[in-house]
């Protein structure tokens, strides 16, 4: 076999791989009698100055790390040598990309489980500087054990070092690379996390997020930032897991999860809601023995998640059970116990509406009551009912006052309609007097004005004053601030304006379709970059009853989402007279279509309907007499 020369300590036992600039041996050790593998550089490249600096680069970088998941290094050549190597330790096994080319993974929570452990490797090259800039599949390997390894650390840059660039040439992998990369913009520990987040899509979903007939399509759409929504690539990807690939593949640095160590937090809860707790345990069954691993993998998710849904509902959290339930529902969409639960909950709703419109009845009452009784205490005192109020209730509003063009003197701001004596003997001020010093308090310098200023325009803000540009998902909605409604969100209102001198609670409603949003924005709590604030409310699910004419005991009823391009697998039976819940995703159409199938004896009618969130329709099949 001719090779490079290499010192006689290493001796070559056969060639396990070939790369773009260098050829990888699996040698022995002499000196160490250990198996070892021997990375050179091509011969031809040995004249290149950046192809060596490029593998010097790998043994700097990897000689500071030590951690299981990291590709050990043994030694690295000198300058005077011959020539170019690194000596790693031997992993006897096979890529990532050819373990994913062979299999494909059950479940996108083993693909949360490898992002885990290769995410932990990563985490500590990051707590020493360095990025690595080429987290692919090929560079990680998988041990025959079922022990992942991170490896090739080729054109990592440690962080605050110069730059190594070379023109006209790209370090890294084309649809790993994030859109930072390509800008030539300065790098960090969040370019990692875009390349995991691809790397987590191509796991969950079988399919590259950014892809193309060449290198330039798949740049330019890396550029772009745009990707197909991974629930419709694979209907077993969940809301919480799109949520946080959508986070680490956001176009922008700031908008990725701050550091990889977050984004493993949130995958290890994720998976940790369907019972897998320990992710290198789970991954050593999983990759040593898949066939077997995976008998009892869904069963064993699906008795965790039903019970985490449980475990929330209990502590009054229904959004997050209603999302461990639907996970379940992926898996096994007849699960007795959470169409149980799902069925109490519909009975628990119409008790909370039948008691909040009783709430609201006795409020109404109430408050008529009231004004009975106010209006009573007029008359029997000889004293207009507004007399009565202004004595009764603190007020807010400036009372009006004779005009003045000097300010009262100074002691004459100690005195009210009630006289001299402003508070009692126990020093607690009256009535009259709390509602004066709210008066003073919100005119300025305490002076009366002569009338109301009017609005200011928006040229005229004070400084304290803000103008936020609003954008919502759906486009009806209601803008509410500080428990008031502001106004109905449209072309012509779009902006609200925001006192800058405390914080304020915004909330948006539709109520036919979404739930409530509050967010709460204020100096030193939250203002929206660039003063824009874009909102997607969570859409209600729909309902959708359905009923068979003439009745058919025994009939089967199938459904599916449909959309233009493609359609949902069959969901599992439902009965007639049943409530569907039809799930919406935030940002996503309030419309759904639907398709039904119905299968009575030997006959099959298909049906179509468009579904509303929030909606509650009954929908009648015709179904062909067999008479």
């Amino acid at each position: 076999m001719s090779v490079t020369p290499l010192p006689e300590r290493y001796r070559i036992i056969e060639e396990v791989g070939q790369g773009g600039m260098a050829v990888v041996y699996r040698a022995q050790d002499e000196k160490l009698r250990r198996e070892v593998a021997v990375k050179v550089l091509h011969a031809h490249l040995l004249a290149e100055p950046e192809s060596k600096a490029r593998l010097e680069r790998e043994a700097r970088a990897v000689a500071k790390l030590n951690h299981d998941g990291i590709l050990q290094i043994f030694d690295y050549s000198s300058e005077a040598a011959a020539s170019s190597y690194i000596v790693t330790e031997y992993i006897d096994g096979q890529t990532l990309k050819q373990f994913l080319g062979n299999r494909r993974l059950p479940v996108p929570e083993l693909a949360a489980l490898i992002v885990i452990e290769l995410g932990e490797a990563l985490c500590h090259a990051h707590s020493l500087g360095i990025i690595h800039r080429d987290v692919k599949p090929e560079n990680v390997m998988v041990r025959k054990d079922g022990v992942l390894k991170l490896m090739d650390f080729g054109v990592a840059q440690v962080v605050d070092l110069e730059r190594m660039t070379v023109t006209g040439q790209i370090l890294g992998s084309p649809a790993y690379m994030a859109p930072e990369v390509l800008d030539g913009r300065t790098l960090d520990f969040r370019s990692d996390v875009f390349s995991v987040g691809v790397m987590l899509y191509q796991m969950a979903t079988g399919a590259l997020p950014f892809s193309g007939k060449n290198p330039h399509e798949v740049l330019r759409r890396v550029s772009e930032g745009k990707f197909a929504d991974p629930r419709t690539l694979n209907r077993l990807v969940s809301d919480q897991l799109a949520r946080v690939i959508a986070r680490a593949l956001a176009r922008r640095p700031e908008e990725r999860f701050p550091s990889l160590q977050a984004m493993v937090d949130e995958l290890r809860a994720y998976a940790s809601d369907a019972g897998l707790l320990q992710s290198r345990e789970e991954l050593r069954q999983y990759l040593t023995d898949p066939d077997e691993y995976e008998k009892a993998l869904v069963p064993r998710m699906v008795t965790a998640l039903v019970a985490a849904g449980v475990r929330e509902q209990a502590a009054r959290r229904r959004a997050r059970a209603l999302e461990l339930w639907n996970r379940a529902l992926a898996f096994e969409p007849d699960n007795p116990t959470v169409l149980a639960e799902l069925h109490r909950l519909e009975r628990g709703e119409r008790l909370r509406r039948w008691l909040i419109g009783g709430a609201v009845l006795g409020v109404l009452v109430a408050m008529a009551t009231g004004a009975f009784f106010l209006a009573r205490k007029a008359l029997s005192s000889k004293r207009p009912v507004a007399a009565v109020a202004a004595d009764t209730v603190v007020s807010h509003e400036p009372a009006p006052a004779p005009p003045s063009k000097d300010p009262p003197p100074e002691n004459s701001r100690q005195h009210t309609r009630a006289g001299p004596t402003a508070r009692s003997q126990g020093g607690t001020a009256t009535r009259e007097t709390r509602r004066h010093e709210v008066v003073l308090a919100q005119k300025p310098n305490g002076r009366d004005n002569e009338r109301a200023p009017a609005a200011p325009t928006e040229a005229a803000l004070s400084p304290a004053d803000i103008t936020l540009s609003l954008g919502f998902t759906p486009a009806r909605v209601e803008v509410w601030m500080d428990g008031k409604k502001a106004f109905d969100f449209g072309p012509r209102q779009n902006r609200i304006r925001i006192p800058w001198d405390r914080p304020h609670r915004l909330e948006f409603r539709n109520d036919s379709c979404c739930n409530r949003k509050e967010v709460v924005v204020g100096p030193q709590v939250y203002r929206p970059p660039g003063d824009r604030l874009f909102v997607n409310l969570d859409p209600k699910p729909a309902r959708l009853v359905l009923a068979l004419d003439p009745p058919r005991d025994g009939a089967k009823i199938l459904l599916r989402e449909i959309n233009e391009t493609k359609a949902s697998p069959w969901r599992a039976r439902v009965q007639p007279g049943e409530k569907i819940l039809v799930p919406f995703d935030a940002g996503e159409e309030m419309r759904k279509s639907l398709e039904i199938m119905v299968l009575a004896g030997d006959k099959t009618t298909t049906s179509h309907v468009t579904i509303t969130a929030g909606e509650t329709r009954p929908v009648t099949i015709q179904v062909d007499d067999e008479r």
